[in-house]
């Protein structure tokens, strides 16, 4: 039998003619050739899909753009606490007061509430500060 007669054939016929012809049958998966409108048929499709496909990326990037500016002031919120408890310190933004303790021979900073914010030792200049001062004044 010609192998492509199969084709001319009724569909009950091309079935009956397999069954009692064929040598094994088996059932899988299987690669098919397309012919020209099946293929115009999937490449409509693929233009569709794409299409679609790009609407549903847009939206999720604007869906994510969202959340990411949702989550950005958690997450520095955490960076900043993290920071506090890791280095037992706070970055912050205000008047320091550098005074001197003559008798310690020290210069602490001071913020406005009054905490020692650091302290180191008083360099030669500034041990003659208090001369200094009192010159100007009585001058």
């Amino acid at each position: 039998m010609e192998i492509e007669r199969l084709k001319t054939l009724s569909a009950e016929d091309r079935k009956h003619v397999l069954e009692n012809e064929s040598i094994q049958i088996t059932e899988g998966k299987y690669v098919k050739p397309l012919g020209p409108e099946e293929l115009a048929f999937y490449k409509d499709q693929l233009a569709e899909k794409s299409i679609l496909q790009a609407t549903i990326l847009d939206e999720l990037k604007e869906v994510k753009a969202d959340f990411k500016a949702r989550l950005e002031p958690v997450a520095n919120d955490i960076s900043k606490a993290l920071s506090a408890v890791k280095f037992k310190q706070i970055e912050c933004d205000g008047t320091l007061y550098k005074m001197a303790d003559f008798d310690t021979k020290m210069i602490h900073s001071v913020d406005e509430l009054g905490n020692v914010i650091n302290s180191r030792s008083m360099m030669p200049e500034e041990r003659q500060h208090r001369i200094q001062v009192l010159n100007q004044h009585s001058a």
